[in-house]
């Protein structure tokens, strides 16, 4: 991996970096974004034995990434009965939800941190027959002591954001440098197709997201019954994963439908929950938080929802979700699991993180865009139509039912790279 001086210099300087990691980590685990127990896995000190036989590791980052692969993996242990997959991510939170959602064959473990010592210990120990990494988490590290042992690399699902693709245009040899290391890649949009492409890549494929596939799964039927006889008779409509500064401008439009809906406001950062009850709670708010147990009632008009794992719920609860990140300079959320599930999307205007897919549905008319309480309101009145809300929904799925089908695909080509090892 040569050529480029901003790499050489990050690896050269990552041989230094111990004590600086040692110490953001010890930050970390202080905050709750490290879980102490399983701090030597960081390092590459695995607590748990190789299983026999052929080993897939897929490395993600966080809950979007790893969530993302829950359709592939499946399909990935059906093909192949002697293989067992190890996936990799850096947030306690994605680990909570794998320690749930892996299948039998499939397990978690933490990353190790991005220097050489640590990421050979990690390999010396995992020895996998090949490596598929997940969107845009990339280390050049992980990439070239994976590399050096001749173990088949990917990269799926990749995407990047407007920001990453334009540092990339300046930082060329770099770019070129990390991404020549993939056997092959796999990418989710035009425009992070057309920049690698211009690298002059030889292996780069456009093949959409495989979260276009994936409705999330709902983890308690009987949790889904009670809350749906709870709400019944009560329009309901869902703020899906809000940073701050935007839940302050989705209750004001929840506040300007004067009416005696129900607000499901879901953060995307669960920590957040006690904050914002207490904030809501002093604007005047009635509001039931999930984390706490409290019940939903007649008069709450604000159910927190602030747990992890359960957008399969909401979704399923709440036939109009505003999906957020897309008010803020966030880039938006996907919009894929709503509509999955029968849920008209309303969004804002900042989602450049999937703007050819917001695109698009604008075009065939299978979401709305709304910014202000006033506009976000608006759309959700529009929505309670039913006909209007079958309409959008009907158009959204329709759009992505038109997509090519992406699971089996790359199903298909880690197979074929897993197989070329033998």
């Amino acid at each position: 991996m040569s050529g480029s001086f901003v790499l050489s210099a990050y690896l050269a300087a990552s041989r230094l970096a111990p004590p600086l990691y040692r110490a953001a980590l010890k930050r970390r685990i202080r905050s709750g974004k490290e879980d102490p127990a399983r701090l030597q896995e960081r390092y590459g000190r695995a607590q748990v034995a190789r299983p026999e036989g052929r080993l897939l590791w897929m490395h993600a980052a966080s809950i979007g990434e790893t969530q993302s692969l829950l359709g592939v993996i499946p399909a990935l242990l059906k093909a192949d009965s002697g293989l067992s997959i190890l996936v990799t991510s850096t947030t306690v939170t994605s680990a909570r939800l794998l320690a749930q959602d892996l299948p039998d064959r499939a397990f978690h473990q933490f990353s190790p941190i991005d220097t050489p010592k640590s990421v050979r210990r990690f390999l010396d120990h995992w020895r996998p027959d090949a490596a598929v990494w997940v969107e845009s988490e990339i280390w050049p590290n992980m990439l070239r002591e994976t590399k050096a042992r001749a173990i088949p690399m990917l990269l799926i699902n990749a995407r990047f954001s407007a920001k990453t693709l334009e540092r990339y245009g300046w930082l060329r040899k770099t770019a070129v440098a990390l991404f020549s290391q993939f056997d092959e890649v796999l990418v989710q949009d035009q425009a992070s197709f057309d920049v690698l492409d211009g690298f002059g890549l030889s292996r780069v494929s456009l093949t959409g997201s495989l979260k276009e596939e994936l409705a999330p799964p709902l983890k308690d039927a009987a949790d889904f019954a009670g809350l749906q006889q709870a709400l019944a008779g009560r329009s309901v409509w869902a703020a899906a994963s809000t940073h701050p500064d935007e839940d302050e401008v989705l209750l004001a439009a929840h506040r300007a439908l004067e009416d005696d809906s129900l607000l499901l406001l879901i953060p995307r950062h669960p920590e957040r929950g006690d904050a914002l009850a207490a904030q809501m709670r002093a604007e005047g708010w009635q509001v039931a938080q999930r984390s706490q147990g409290e019940a939903l009632a007649a008069q709450t008009q604000v159910y927190l929802a602030d747990t992890i794992g359960e957008m399969g719920l909401w979704y399923r609860l709440a036939g109009i979700s505003f999906v957020a990140g897309s008010l803020q300079p966030v880039g938006g959320h996907n919009p894929f699991e709503p509509i999955l599930l029968g849920s008209a999307v309303i969004a804002g205007s900042q989602t450049a993180h999937f703007e050819e897919v917001y695109g698009d549905l604008r075009q065939v008319q299978g979401c709305l865009t709304a910014d202000t309480p006033e506009e976000i309101a608006a759309a959700v009145r529009a929505l309670r139509d039913e006909a209007a809300q079958a309409a959008q929904v009907s158009a959204a799925q329709a759009y992505l039912a038109g997509q090519s089908s992406i699971t089996p695909l790359v199903r298909d080509r880690i197979l074929a790279h897993l197989n070329d090892c033998d």
